[in-house]
């Protein structure tokens, strides 16, 4: 087997720095998507006025006694998210603990690498803060009218008919075996194990 000289050219291939969005969509449009996608999967839009930290998009379905609530809020990139916890938290604070109640971020399309990359940095830390929350990531993309879920699950049940790709909860599972990951796979499988111990 002969192997193939690694050249200058394939370096640079290796670094050219690749764009934060796969589609530039501006926030208008992915909030009018996950509006669409959320009637689309049944759900009743609604706008709640009185919250001193209001949310950009509310939602309820009622099933068999249960009423679902989604609120969310639209952020343009993956550098925007931590905003997004942070403006989630005050309003998951302000509303309590509910059961039927979810929390998701919206995004548009996104780079998978710099979906990982701002996920794992910092020790996984923005992973962490979204799990230890609950709250999911929603990759909304307009021109397609589809929504994929990266990170977190509904409660509802309903949206993994309707989502174009769900990961249930697992999405370390996947960083695990992302290729161009530098870490040993000896270290990836012990923070993987420490971070579901979690």
């Amino acid at each position: 087997m002969t192997e193939k000289k690694f050249t200058s050219r394939d370096l640079l291939r290796q670094l050219r720095p690749t764009p934060d969005l796969a589609y530039e969509f501006s926030n208008e449009e992915v909030l009018e998507a996950a509006k669409y996608f959320l009637q689309y999967v049944g759900y009743t839009l609604e706008e709640k006025e009185q919250w001193k930290n209001k949310p950009d998009f509310c939602a309820r379905r009622g099933e068999g006694g249960v009423t679902y609530e989604i609120l969310g809020l639209v952020r343009h990139s993956m550098k925007e998210v931590a905003d997004g916890i942070a403006h989630l938290k005050k309003i998951k604070e302000e509303l309590g603990e509910k059961e039927t109640m979810d929390y998701i971020i919206a995004l548009p399309p996104v780079q998978e690498r710099h979906l990982i990359d701002y996920m794992t940095a910092d020790d996984y830390k923005l992973y962490k803060d979204l799990r230890e929350n609950a709250f999911a990531v929603w990759i909304c993309n307009p021109q397609e009218k589809s929504v994929w879920c990266p990170q977190g699950a509904p409660k509802d049940k309903r949206f993994n008919e309707y989502f174009k790709v769900t990961f249930g909860r697992d999405l370390m599972g996947i960083l695990a075996t992302m290729p161009y990951r530098g870490d040993k796979k000896e270290s990836r499988k012990h923070l993987i194990e420490e971070l579901m111990e979690e």
